[in-house]
C-alpha cells in the first residue's frame, strides 16, 4: 500500500454583467454523487421535479479538477489537487475548509454511507471506501478524536434531520453503489431523494437550508460535464442554468464566501464564487 504525504428554464449567462454577491449562508447541505454525468442526471424525474419545483439553479459546464475521485475530493476541500494521481491512501497537512469553519466556529458534519465509524482510519469495508472521504486522511482530523467525531454514518444524518440538529454545515457522501460510482444513475437519483425528501418536506428547514449537489468524477468521456445544482435558500428563482464554465474551485469558493469564511490561500483563492443567480 503506496502513502502519499501531502504538505501544502431560462439561461443566464453571466460573462457581462455584475450580479448580486453570494447570498449569506444559513445552513448548507452539500451531496456528492460520482460518475454521474450531467445531461444523465437532468433526465431523471426526480432531477427535473426539483428543479422545476424549488427555486434552484443548475449548471450545464461544471468541470473536474482530475480525473481522479481522491484527488477530486482532496481539491474541494482545500482548493488542490496536489498532483494526487491514484485512490491510494493519502495523508494531508495543509489546511482545509475544516480550519475555515472551526475559526469561525461554525458546526459541521460528514456523513458517510456505509461509514463503520469509531473513526475507523483503514482503507475501506464494503461499499466504504476512505478515498472518497478526504476528511479522514487530515492529519488534523487524524490526531484529534473531538474532530474525528464529526465524521459519522448516515443513520446519523436520519437522527439529525428527525430531532431538528442538522449542523451549518454538512457533506453528504454516499458509498461506492449510492453515489452511482458502481452502479447507476437510477440509484445515484434513488439515493438523492432519500436523503434531500426530508429536507425538502420540511418547511422550516428547506426555508433556511441551500443544497449543493455535485458530481466529483465523472469517466464518461463522451459526456464529461459533472452534474452540478443549488437550490433553495438564496436562489433566486425556479429552474435557473448557467452557461458559464466552472470546477470545483469556484463550488468551495462559493461556500467560503457564503459563510464568509475567508479562503484557503489556494486555488479557491484565485477562483470565482458561482455567481448570477443569487438573491
Amino acid at each position: 500500500m503506496k502513502l502519499l504525504t501531502l504538505l501544502c428554464l431560462f439561461t443566464v449567462n453571466i460573462a457581462h454583467a455584475a450580479y448580486n454577491p453570494v447570498t449569506p449562508f444559513k445552513k448548507v447541505v452539500w451531496v456528492w454523487l460520482e460518475n454521474t454525468p450531467y445531461t444523465y442526471m437532468m433526465n431523471q424525474r426526480y432531477v427535473r421535479n426539483i428543479w422545476l419545483n424549488y427555486p434552484s439553479v443548475r449548471f450545464t459546464r461544471m468541470n473536474q479538477v482530475s480525473v481522479v475521485t481522491q484527488a477530486n475530493s482532496v481539491a474541494m476541500i482545500s482548493g488542490n489537487d496536489f498532483g494526487i494521481r491514484d485512490n491510494e491512501l493519502v495523508r494531508v497537512f495543509t489546511p482545509t475548509i475544516i480550519n475555515l469553519l472551526e475559526s469561525k466556529s461554525i458546526t459541521w458534519k460528514v456523513y458517510a454511507q456505509e461509514y463503520p465509524g469509531a473513526c475507523y482510519l483503514n482503507e475501506g469495508i464494503g461499499d466504504y471506501k476512505r478515498y472518497r472521504v478526504p476528511f479522514l486522511s487530515l492529519s488534523q482530523v487524524q490526531t484529534d478524536r473531538f474532530l474525528c467525531s464529526k465524521v459519522v454514518g448516515f443513520n446519523f444524518l436520519e437522527d439529525d434531520l428527525k430531532y431538528g440538529s442538522l449542523p451549518d454545515f454538512s457533506i453528504l457522501i454516499p458509498s461506492l453503489k449510492g453515489s452511482g460510482a458502481t452502479s447507476n444513475i437510477n440509484t445515484a437519483s434513488g439515493t438523492l431523494q432519500s436523503v434531500l425528501d426530508p429536507i425538502l418536506n420540511n418547511k422550516d428547514l428547506i426555508s433556511q437550508t441551500t443544497i449543493i449537489i455535485t458530481t466529483t468524477t465523472n469517466t464518461d468521456a463522451k459526456n464529461p460535464e459533472l452534474f452540478s445544482m443549488i437550490l433553495g435558500n438564496g436562489v433566486q428563482n425556479y429552474a435557473m442554468s448557467i452557461d458559464q464554465s466552472y470546477s470545483h474551485y469556484n463550488v468551495l469558493r462559493t461556500i467560503e464566501d457564503g459563510f464568509k469564511l475567508g479562503q484557503l490561500n489556494q486555488n479557491d483563492t484565485k477562483a470565482e464564487p458561482l455567481l448570477g443567480f443569487w438573491k
